[in-house]
């Protein structure tokens, strides 16, 4: 007797659950902290989910342990290939090298450095880099090549049920902290994969939250797949969001945000650089520029938000030293 398959939300937020039985084998919950925002306007009480404070100094360790976790015995022998900006590869990175697998990694040569060497740092001998076109979907094309012609499994930065379940881990630690319910949450978003599993956790547990979106204005793939009822190409992607610098939102996680979100934001390469300095007066967080957009939407919305209780998530720290000079900079520091 056949039956109907599970809904891919219902799919999603069943393997979320199985992922916590195997990505605390590779790294650590992390923490959840208050932030005062500065000056003396009206403006919500914020929380920060610190994934910069996570084995790879970003989240993306999560669904990259959860997938290969589960690579059978001839899938580990035959290796595994991805495409990364930088954060996922770190995961992947860390993965082989727990695991014993061997990981060929296709990199944009727009990768900071700090990426670069992290991936060096915790893959070791079981990682190779490949520079792979300028940008991520060049990369993507390179490691869709390498895997037809090698036979290496794919790992998907965020079009996979078992990443974006992974990374869903983290509203799981946000859920049991004790800390919530929140009014809001203000989720960063690059191919979706993080914004997927988080989102249809909060929907589940706290479902009067209302769950923003934010994009940069000049990568804002999602809020042009949601306008056109599926995801469509950008011509172009502005890239110092880096690792939210992609052209085309995944199908899966599209699936699961024209469902979760309310809407989709977006905000400027400025704000951003504002957040990142907020970040840092407020609690000595280094974030990378990605990592500082939800609050940077947080702080656009301030008068609005006033009152309320939000989230906001700083999904990683892999920021050059260099750039982050040039951020100071743009804001007048000292």
């Amino acid at each position: 007797m056949s039956t109907e398959p599970l809904p891919l939300d219902r799919r999603l937020r069943q393997e979320i659950l199985f992922a916590r039985e195997r990505v605390y084998r590779f790294g650590q919950a992390t923490p959840l902290e208050r932030l005062v925002l500065p000056g003396n306007e009206p403006g919500p009480e914020v929380w920060v989910k610190r994934e910069d404070l996570s084995p790879v100094k970003a989240y993306k360790w999560r669904g990259a342990c959860n997938r290969m976790a589960v690579l059978t015995a001839e899938e580990r022998a035959r290796g595994v290939v991805t495409a990364s900006a930088g954060n996922h590869a770190q995961g992947v990175a860390l993965a082989a090298k727990k695991l014993g697998v061997r990981a060929r990694i296709h990199m944009p040569r727009s990768t900071p450095r700090v990426k670069q060497h992290a991936v060096r740092h915790h893959g070791g001998e079981f990682v190779e880099i490949v520079f792979s076109g300028d940008s991520y979907d060049e990369a993507v094309t390179a490691a869709r090549a390498d895997e037809a012609a090698g036979g290496a499994v794919y790992v998907h930065a965020y079009d996979d049920l078992l990443v974006m379940a992974g990374q869903g881990t983290l509203a799981d630690e946000i859920v049991l902290s004790g800390h919530g319910p929140f009014d809001a949450a203000f989720l960063q978003i690059g191919g979706g994969g993080m914004v997927a599993g988080v989102s249809s956790w909060f929907r589940t547990y706290w479902p009067a939250m209302e769950l923003i979106g934010v994009e940069g204005v000049g990568q804002a793939s999602m809020k042009a797949a949601l306008a056109a009822g599926r995801p469509v190409a950008l011509d172009q992607v502005d890239i110092f969001c880096d690792g939210t610098a992609v052209r085309k939102a995944g199908a899966l996680p599209f699936e699961i945000c024209r469902e979760t979100l309310g809407r989709v934001e977006t905000v400027t390469n400025a704000e951003v650089s504002t957040a990142i300095r907020v970040l840092w007066e407020a609690l000595r967080c280094v974030s990378e520029p990605s990592g500082a957009m939800g609050l940077a939407a947080v702080l656009k919305n301030r008068a609005a938000l006033a009152g309320k209780r939000v989230l906001v998530v700083v999904t990683g720290a892999n920021i050059d030293f260099l750039q982050l000079g040039l951020i100071a900079q743009s804001q007048g520091a000292a």
